[in-house]
């Protein structure tokens, strides 16, 4: 029998007009609220603009997470920081690290494997820190604006803008097998900029906000409902993603409210809100597959080691999670 906990749905990873966003907090806020986000990761490059200027914790019934974006001398490894009210001064990625979680923060591997496109600012921003990831809370695995980039080229450009979510369809297999070597949370984050290009009315909005609210959530299991207080509700997030209390979706397939899953002896234990096809998976290998109900299910598995589940409904991942 898993636990009864508290599920909260996160949009992480969303830029604002204080880095290269082009909505201000306020939109932002208001749109993360329509869309019915519970908690919102607010992650500008290199400034903790939004905790600055007191847009952290609750604005009406959404809780922000205002942290940054950090990237080496580079701007390669690329670290979505959480949890602190100030900003390291060094440049290296390890040394990031170990100041984030000196100040009780968290930090998570950003896109760690994303490949470039063939167009002028398209090139990747992937992990360069070596092998030592001691000290990482996690990894997103999960990131649509990499994802859809990924490749992009004059003769492909079009049809990626006509249809952007036929190329954001599963977690990035590579990012994933990160995750294998670090462990902590797997998350999910659309890296939403909201981008603009032309000029007056004949400019025109990429991604929007509202969309891209609407796409990726990491769906964040809390032990009590989040507390009143700001600072006491962050630390309560902050140690669940720690804990690798989450489990991601894509919100185009169905809603994935109540998804569970956990270990009990030699089985793995599912709860799931729909039917659809479960691979458990390892380094890309399938340890077992098949379609399954909505429902309770006990399955199998002998493996011990960190393993994955995706849930696919017509051959498009709906539900990832990363098993510890």
């Amino acid at each position: 029998m898993m636990p009864k906990l508290i599920e909260k749905k996160a949009v992480l990873h969303v830029h604002t007009d204080a880095s290269d966003g082009t909505g201000s907090i306020e939109e932002v806020i208001s749109m993360a609220c329509s869309a019915g986000v519970d908690i919102l990761g607010i992650n500008d490059h290199n400034t903790l603009d939004a905790r600055e200027r007191g847009f952290g914790g609750w604005n009406s019934s959404l809780f922000v997470l205002a942290g940054a974006e950090l990237e080496d001398s580079a701007e390669n490894s690329h670290l979505l920081v959480y949890g602190i009210d100030e900003l390291p001064q060094t440049r290296d990625t390890l040394e990031q690290i170990s100041f984030v979680n000196g100040k009780g923060g968290i930090a998570i591997a950003a896109h760690p494997t994303e490949a470039p496109g063939k167009l002028p600012r398209t090139r990747s921003y992937s992990w360069k820190a070596g092998s030592a990831v001691d000290g990482l809370t996690g990894v997103e695995v999960w990131n649509y604006m990499s994802l859809w980039k990924k490749g992009i080229s004059l003769f492909n450009a079009l049809s990626k803008m006509k249809s952007p979510d036929r190329h954001v369809e599963h977690p990035d297999s590579k990012a994933v097998e990160f995750w294998e070597r670090t462990g902590g949370c797997a998350i999910a984050g659309p890296d939403a900029h909201a981008l603009r290009f032309g000029i007056g009315r004949a400019g025109r909005e990429v991604f929007p906000y509202d969309m891209m609210f609407r796409r990726l959530l990491t769906h964040i299991l809390l032990d009590a409902n989040l507390s009143d207080s700001d600072d006491i509700a962050e630390k309560q997030i902050l140690s669940a993603l720690r804990q690798g209390s989450c489990f991601t979706s894509n919100v185009l397939h169905g809603d994935a409210f109540g998804f569970r899953a956990g270990r009990e002896d030699a089985c793995i234990l599912l709860n799931l809100p729909g039917a659809g096809e479960v691979t458990v998976s390892k380094s890309g290998a399938v340890l077992w597959q098949d379609h399954l109900e909505a429902g309770n299910h006990r399955l199998r598995c002998e493996i011990t080691e960190r393993i994955s589940i995706s849930v696919f409904r017509e051959g498009r991942t709906w539900i990832y999670a990363a098993i510890q």
